[in-house]
């Protein structure tokens, strides 16, 4: 075989990197829907939109939707014959609520149920004109109608949004809620989000409940006799995470309670007969530290509910979320002032040996079995795990590479979005025959580039617990000729580094670098006490498992231990901050949308139910924050720090990025702060933010040692 020339990644080929986000089969399994990303240069905007493709890996790919679009949640009708999906796009309706303005004031798109019909083809048709858009929806059984998710302001709340929506001159936010912001909803109202039953063939629309609380992710019962949702009805849903599930009658409009109170109820789905309902819910809702399991509930356990929706706070003690001044013991324990549900939710753990991290979403395979995406050693993976017998398999992948971000199956058929290092996201077939890409994303144009496969190192942090790491080395690396070390730590914490392809990483390894990827304790996967420990103290732990991890390099020859550097978004950020505070061994840092001082971050982020699992509240126990905070290390920071933010970033505000910045500036350390105006807690809002963001830290880096703007890895033969 000649040899190929590939050349390495750079900057400009962000713009070529297309993914697909999410899939889904049809019901006789022959056809799968996906949704395609691609970036839009001119437009400075990414496009999302529908393919359709045979499952048997025959034929190409075919673009249902064009032009600039923002679709999800693709779902077949029962029959296949259709295709409803979410979508951001120009409304066909004259009328269209979305569309009233004032003066000239544009009209937002909001995502509304639009449908293709894939046996006489022809452009799509619009369902629905909500003018706050739509959630979510499901089919009935019967294809006749939909069940979909929407907010339904009264006439006041919509006179109070129009007012806020205003260019020229906006009202005011008036807040009462204790959740009050969220990084992605900005300023929160009140208005409830509903379940509504839409004819298809009319477009009649008919409201299935209402009340002050909110419902979501309706799905269909297999018999079309009952709607399964989510809802908090604790009446206090911004001080604990108690999301049950309930059943709704669409025609006689009777409401059952499935889950008892104690639950996080999330990716419900109903058994094939439609007598058991799977969801996943950790053990203990709000410590967000333990894994998510996989439970049963016989959907005859459902208690009759006459007084919905006026149910308010039943079935719970302790309602309120009020933490008392009187404080007496341990604060953190004082001020975890949870509901206490007065009853056992009938469920059934699945495999309880089982401690992958479930992510969803869930299917049934059968009556006995049900497909669950988990996370296990760094990659999340397709399980096969058994209702009666509590077994567990590992279906895909199998190798110690790639990882997946979506599944679907009907009737023993599935996809997945699959990602490994040298292709990017793409969606895949897997069956007995074996396994078929269905999508061409960006697999072809990156087998011209130069992508590096992972390597796993194991190592013991101080405390003699293994670590696990993912190192990248740069293309044409020679053990023994050690290399500038970039580390890159990762957000969450509860997250983890997988092997799969991401444009950041590949490109420092093109630039030269090696990269170290440390699933430091608090990352998932390895387990329910490994995520654990790190709960109400963060810092010390997730530091040392760090370090260890640059220790290892260097001891195997292969990082240059006089040019280290370290960068980190969002909890990988903090981690950056506590690191500069903590060691001098880093040439430069790059802290990215993190955060600096705990106290001032409670109330102005949107994590305080977050923080008072962890740490109680501020004001009760104010030395745990301090000692916590990267703050704390303020005094021995000396390494030249580059800092970014985001103009309306709610999960680690602006503010943090500010005082650090003038904390280092008052002390003479070489810093910056970039502010991305607009931009909330995200690094690739748009094409242009992503590549400024990754151009910034290559030069910040070049100027204090690293490898100069310009060079990198060159291209090299490869077979």
């Amino acid at each position: 075989m000649s040899n190929r020339v590939k050349i390495r990644l750079t900057l400009d080929d962000y713009y070529s990197f297309t993914q697909v986000t999410e899939c889904v089969v049809s019901p006789d399994g022959s056809l799968a829907a996906y949704i395609q990303q691609t970036p839009l240069k001119q437009k400075n905007d990414y496009t999302r939109n529908l393919y359709i493709v045979s499952t048997d890996g025959t034929g190409s790919p075919h673009m249902v939707s064009r032009g600039y679009r923002y679709d999800r949640m693709p779902r077949f009708s029962p029959d296949g014959k259709r295709l409803a999906l979410l979508s951001k796009r120009p409304s066909e309706a004259p009328n269209d609520q979305q569309a009233s303005s004032k003066g000239d004031q544009e009209p937002e798109l909001r995502p509304q149920i639009w449908i293709y019909d894939l046996q006489w083809g022809g452009d799509a048709r619009q369902l629905t004109t909500r003018a706050e858009g739509v959630d979510s929806f499901s089919w009935a059984p019967d294809g006749i109608q939909l069940v979909f998710t929407a907010r339904a302001p009264s006439e006041a709340d919509a006179q109070y949004l129009q007012s806020i929506r205003e260019k020229k001159s906006p009202g005011p936010w008036v807040l009462t809620r204790v959740q009050h912001k969220t990084d992605e909803g900005g300023y929160l109202d009140n208005v409830p989000t509903h379940l509504f039953l839409l004819d298809v063939a009319s477009g009649e629309v008919d409201q299935l409940t209402t009340g002050s609380a909110s419902e979501s992710d309706p799905v269909w019962s297999p018999d079309g006799k009952w709607i399964l949702f989510r809802s908090n009805r604790t009446g206090d849903m911004d001080n604990n995470r108690r999301f049950d599930l309930w059943l709704i009658s669409p025609t006689t409009r009777e409401v059952r309670r499935l889950t008892c109170g104690d639950v996080d109820a999330q990716h419900a789905v109903f058994s094939p007969d439609g007598s058991e309902v799977a969801f996943i819910s950790s053990r203990k809702p709000e410590n967000s530290y333990l894994v998510n399991r996989l439970w049963t509930i016989a959907v005859e356990s459902a208690e009759p509910d006459p007084r919905f929706p006026e149910n308010l706070g039943v079935g719970w003690a302790n309602i309120g979320g009020v933490v008392s001044d009187d404080v007496s013991g341990d604060p953190v324990e004082h001020a975890r002032v949870y509901p206490i549900a007065k009853k056992t939710s009938p469920a059934v753990l699945v495999c309880e040996a089982f401690e992958g991290f479930i992510t969803g979403p869930v299917r049934f395979d059968g009556p006995d079995h049900i497909l669950a995406l988990a996370s296990d050693r760094a990659q999340t993976k397709l399980f096969r795990l058994g209702i009666r017998d509590h077994s567990f398999q590992a279906l895909y992948p199998l190798g110690l590479s790639g990882t997946i971000a979506d599944f679907d199956a009907q009737n023993h058929h599935r996809v997945v979005v699959a990602n490994y290092p040298d292709t990017g996201p793409e969606c895949l077939a897997i069956s007995d025959d074996g396994v078929f890409q269905l999508s061409q994303a960006s697999s072809a144009w990156l087998s011209q580039r130069t992508t590096v496969p992972f390597q796993r190192i194991q190592y013991r942090d101080h405390d003699g617990q293994e670590i696990e790491a993912l190192v990248l080395a740069p293309p044409g690396f020679t053990p023994n000729r050690p290399v500038p070390l970039l580390v890159s730590i990762h957000g969450g914490p509860m997250d983890h580094e997988a092997p799969e392809f991401e444009f950041e990483t590949q490109y420092w390894a093109n630039r030269g670098y090696m990269v170290l990827l440390v699933n430091y304790r608090g990352s998932t996967s390895y387990g329910e006490a490994f995520c654990e420990v790190i709960r109400g103290r963060w810092g010390p732990m997730e530091h040392d498992d760090v370090m260890c991890g640059v220790d290892t390099l260097i001891e195997k020859g292969w990082a240059d231990p006089k040019r280290l550097f370290c960068t980190g978004f969002s909890m990988g950020g903090i981690m950056t901050n506590w690191a500069v505070g903590h060691t001098d061994r880093f040439r430069a840092a790059v802290t990215e949308h993190g955060v600096w001082d705990y106290v001032s971050a409670f109330g102005t982020d949107d994590c305080h139910l977050w923080w008072q699992d962890d740490m109680g509240v501020p004001w009760q126990n104010p030395k745990l924050y301090y000692r916590c905070s990267p703050m704390s290390g303020l005094a021995d920071i000396r390494t030249p720090t580059l800092i970014t933010a985001g103009e309306k970033d709610w999960r680690c505000p602006l503010s943090q990025a500010e005082q650090l910045y003038m904390a280092l500036k008052k002390r003479g350390v070489d810093t910056e702060l970039v502010i991305y105006p607009a931009e909330r807690h995200s690094s690739s809002t748009r094409p242009a933010r992503a590549i400024d963001r990754l151009r910034r830290i290559d030069e910040w880096f070049a100027r204090y040692g690293g490898i100069p703007v310009g060079q990198g890895s060159e291209g090299h033969s490869v077979e």
